[in-house]
């Protein structure tokens, strides 16, 4: 109990770290470039709130503040009036065009510099990420499915998906929920190449919890199944199972998935069965494993006490790699987003809430690299947000110095701040609403699923790392 509190502790100090380091460096961005260009710059504050610490050099005011959220930087000639002063009251001359664009575009700019700086961890340690395979053979397509009406049939191998590698199921279910129109799948049928075209819509499936409203594959695909552990004194262990054996078959049927393997080892009421395995290049079957009863919340289960996986791989990628892969991740979600044809609505976008969820999960159950690549991805989209051209947001500040230098006349004062506050209580109500969103989220993760056997704790039974 203690150590799992110590680690809870530990991680959370992790989390706000590196949330207040993507913050901070951006800000320092802002400030180092507001330096060089002598803009007049009244404070940087690592912290929001009441001063704790601090002293002034050169006219700025540098300080620690109580709570250790980032921090930001007091530069009022970027303020949209057109008469700038100081705390003060002391007037101080506007700005040029180019220098506010610079100042404004020095924060994502930070931003980008970290991801990078950080991506030459992951690139250099490398990632584990789930095996990559040429063809995804399907294995069940639901009836009256939009899959199944464009022709899509058991048997069926995918080997591209809107004309990009299928690779993975993960990759078929993003372009899925991040369709805008038709999803076309590229596949082979015997020795026949084919094209099948849909238009995705929600999967009502209740077990798909966090996909909830969105489109989802009304197919499924066959996907390896790996044993992460075994635990000791089980039915596994005893037969001779080891951690990392591929499983390939439950009495010479094919294992489909991990669901698939679960529900056959609790079907088998405790009656002996082998188990074909796939272990360094060499196919093994173990006879003879016995299912053990166990009783949970009155119902009779039977496993045999491994922990499952998918078969994993690890990967190196390089920083611009995982720059553009946010790139295009960033993109995709902003148009789903916008589309009218999509099922993404602005309630799937995670707020702070969600994205220390997201962390912790990662640092918690995956290790520092998966963490590690949380803390690019939040870096970089960052710095990708910021840069739209959004009133209160860098891009805003940039195009209206851009809108300024090109026509050397300022926005009126009083249109600039009715837009500034206009979007600042826009941009807070969206915040509280995917807040919300967020904190149902959270809640409905804290809560069993009955209906889903492959979330089930690993001492008590079978389960699957994402």
């Amino acid at each position: 109990m203690i150590l799992e509190a110590l680690t809870f502790i530990g991680i959370f100090i992790a989390i706000f770290f590196f949330l207040g380091l993507c913050i901070l460096i951006h800000e320092l961005g802002h400030l180092l470039c507001a330096l060089w260009r002598g803009l007049h710059v009244e404070r940087f504050s690592i912290g929001f709130g009441r001063k704790l610490w601090g002293f002034k050099r050169n006219g700025v005011e540098y300080r620690i503040s109580l709570l250790p959220f980032g921090g930001y930087v007091a530069l009022p000639q970027l303020e949209p009036g057109n008469e700038p002063k100081t705390e003060e009251g002391e007037p101080l001359p506007l700005a040029k065009p180019t220098d506010r664009m610079l100042a404004a575009f020095s924060g994502p700019l930070f931003n980008v510099l970290l991801g990078f700086a950080l991506g030459s961890i992951i690139w250099l340690a490398g990632i584990e990420r789930p095996l990559q395979m040429d063809e995804l053979e399907v294995y069940q397509v639901e009836e009256e499915s939009p899959e199944y009406e464009a022709g899509l049939r058991p048997g069926d191998r995918i080997f591209e998906v809107n004309g990009k590698p299928a690779e993975s199921f993960d990759n078929l279910v993003r372009t899925t929920i991040l369709a805008t129109g038709e999803v076309k799948l590229s596949l082979r049928r015997n020795a026949e190449t084919m094209h099948v075209s849909y238009l995705p819509k929600p999967n009502p499936d209740p077990g798909l919890q966090d996909f909830q409203g969105l489109a989802y594959p009304f197919f499924e695909v066959k996907t390896p199944v790996a044993i992460q552990e075994v635990l000791p004194q089980s039915p596994a262990e005893e037969a001779g199972l080891q951690g990392g054996d591929r499983i390939l078959a439950v009495n010479q049927q094919p294992v489909h998935n991990s669901l698939g393997f679960i529900q056959t080892i609790d079907a088998s009421a405790g009656e002996p069965m082998s188990i074909t395995v796939q272990r360094d290049g060499q196919t093994i079957e173990f006879t003879n494993v016995r299912p053990r009863h166990r009783q949970k919340e009155n119902e009779d289960r039977y496993v045999i006490g491994v922990q499952l996986r998918r078969p994993m791989e690890t990967h190196y990628p390089t920083p611009w790699r995982q720059f553009k892969n946010v790139l295009t991740m960033t993109r995709d979600t902003l148009a789903a987003i916008i589309s009218p044809e999509s099922t993404v609505g602005p309630r799937h976008v995670s707020g702070p809430v969600g994205i220390m969820q997201i962390q912790y999960t990662a640092f918690r159950h995956h290790g520092w690299r998966q963490g590690l690549s949380i803390v690019i991805l939040i870096t970089f989209s960052l710095a990708l947000i910021n840069l739209l051209p959004i009133p209160v947001l860098d891009g805003g500040h940039i195009v209206v110095a851009g809108v300024e230098l090109a026509t050397g006349r300022r926005m009126p004062e009083r249109l600039a701040w009715f837009i500034q506050v206009l979007f600042f209580l826009l941009l807070i109500g969206f915040m509280l609403y995917v807040t919300l969103y967020d904190i149902g989220r959270l809640r409905d993760s804290l809560q069993p699923s009955p209906n889903n056997q492959e979330t089930a704790p690993a001492e008590e039974s079978e389960f699957i790392a994402p």
